[in-house]
């Protein structure tokens, strides 16, 4: 498979991996080798045995320019472009992220997500949610499991029913909720009702990003 032939599907296969399409060149090209984790990737985004990755990558190349992978896209599925990239950060990120408008430097992100769904600031960062206090035990609603990824806009206030990312402002700690209002004063209720309620009390608790989406990863 020449370069110029691989050149056509390297965005899709970035796209669908997540990998680099810098880094996918390369190993088309046999300028690198493969990371166990990149291969992991790719077998995944098209129904592929991984073994087979390790043991022949150029014939998977060949096989997808050649229109004879399609993944997991079929007739019901079509390819979504994001609309931007933001930085996954850190929980301590997070709670200094309004108090410095420039505070993310290069290479602080923990890696970079692309958000499909909304059109995001351009102060907005991703979280990983972490725990089960956004995990509701109840069948069919909706939760956020351990993991999860979050994009949250600093520059969206967030209203009633809203899911927010908010701080302490004594500790710096940050954390995410869902904003409810009850008699005119306002709390923060997780969705697991294993965890407290935390009300509101300005200004030692203060919203500092309104989510507006949400990404479950996962294998099925």
């Amino acid at each position: 498979m020449d370069a110029s032939a691989a050149l056509h599907s390297q965005p899709s296969l970035a796209r669908r991996t997540g990998v680099a399409q810098s880094t996918i060149g390369r190993i088309i090209r046999g300028e690198v080798s493969a990371a166990g984790e990149t291969l992991r990737k790719i077998a995944e985004a098209y129904d592929v045995d991984v073994d087979s990755l390790y043991l022949d990558p150029p014939t998977f190349f060949k096989a997808l320019h050649a229109g004879e992978l399609r993944g997991r896209a079929g007739s019901n599925v079509e390819e979504v472009t994001p609309r931007r990239r933001v930085p996954l950060i850190s929980w301590v990120q997070a709670g200094n992220m309004e108090e410095v408008q420039d505070w993310l430097h290069p290479g602080e992100a923990l890696e970079w997500i692309d958000v499909y769904e909304t059109v995001p600031g351009e102060a907005t960062v991703a979280l990983r949610v972490s725990g089960d206090s956004m995990t509701s035990p109840y069948p069919g609603e909706l939760s956020f499991t351990d993991g999860t990824i979050i994009i949250v806009d600093p520059s969206r206030g967030g209203g009633a029913g809203d899911y927010v990312v908010a701080k302490d402002v004594l500790t710096q700690r940050a954390t995410f909720k869902r904003l409810v209002t009850d008699g005119g004063r306002w709390f923060l209720k997780p969705l697991n009702p294993a965890y407290p309620t935390l009300e509101i009390d300005d200004p030692a608790m203060r919203v500092i990003g309104k989510v507006i989406e949400f990404q479950i990863r996962g294998k099925l």
